[in-house]
């Protein structure tokens, strides 16, 4: 009986297991009041995976977890935090040789009980983009409130409410920034951040075996060179004249490991402008 018990036992959590997303897709399970984030990875030469959370699914993301062990087959992470039906979660992981991806962000349901907290208008840009202070979309007549359009701490613009009508909607139809109320007289602005898509290059890329390649067409018979820079865009070093390809380069020339920007010229043009990453291996 105890053999039978443990067998049932094995092939449940066996199923648990497998039955896992595969990244970038990912499953979110919820028990009692925690939730759980697991995946499966496909990918061998992993070298960093990042749980991150957000009370909007678009933007304001913060990294939660980072795995030990990202290159593991099955792995998971449960959030201490009661999950609630804002909280929205994405994964972040990044590859050898530099490429780096997003999953799509999945919201937890929340369908345990949580206990209801203060609902503040004033500073609710979970659910949308617009604001909820009906001071601002219904005001009186003969109201002289100025209004102050505030980006993080600066004053972007002052109008008088009575035009405030005109910027909000101007805002919503035409971008994708979002407007929420600090007080009366006062709306933030969060401006619309563009989630920048890397490609690996095909030209300065790390291959297998760890060692920065640059591999380019027809070395003899045109003139290349390549510049290297810190992320923050400070020159690091420079190839004058790539005589062959590929071209093997240490990593130790780079100092220390993450993102370094390059820029790779054929016959004094650009031909290409991209970022590298390198990883903690040496």
């Amino acid at each position: 009986m105890k053999k039978f018990i443990s067998l049932v036992l094995v092939m449940f959590i066996a199923s648990r297991l497998f039955s896992q997303d595969t990244l970038p897709k990912f499953t979110i399970t919820e028990r009692g009041d925690k939730v759980t984030v697991s995946w499966t990875n496909p990918y061998q030469r992993m070298v960093q995976l990042n749980i991150q959370r957000s009370y909007d699914s678009l933007k304001n993301f913060s990294t939660v977890y980072s795995a030990t062990s990202p290159q593991l087959p099955q792995n998971g992470f449960t959030d201490p935090r009661p999950a609630t039906n804002r909280t929205f979660y994405r994964i972040f992981y990044v590859l050898e040789g530099g490429s780096y991806f997003f999953s799509r962000s999945k919201r937890a349901f929340g369908s345990a009980p949580v206990a209801a907290a203060p609902v503040d208008n004033s500073r609710d840009v979970a659910n949308a983009r617009d604001l909820t202070n009906g001071a601002f979309n219904n005001p009186i007549a003969g109201d002289k409130r100025m209004v102050a359009i505030k980006i993080k701490d600066s004053i972007f613009r002052k109008l008088p409410v009575t035009a405030f009508r005109s910027f909000r909607d101007s805002i919503l139809r035409q971008t994708k920034d979002t407007i929420y109320s600090i007080n009366d007289t006062s709306i933030g602005l969060s401006p619309f951040v563009v989630v920048e898509i890397y490609k690996t290059s095909s030209y300065v890329f790390i291959s297998k075996d760890g060692y920065i390649n640059v591999s380019v067409p027809q070395v003899n018979d045109k003139k290349y060179h390549v510049k290297f820079f810190e992320e923050n865009g400070t020159a690091l070093f420079e190839i004058h004249m790539v005589k062959e390809s590929p071209l093997i380069l240490d990593k130790s020339n780079f100092i220390h490991s993450g993102w370094f920007l390059f820029e790779l010229y054929e016959d004094n043009k650009l031909k290409e402008k991209n970022r590298l990453f390198v990883p903690k291996e040496f």
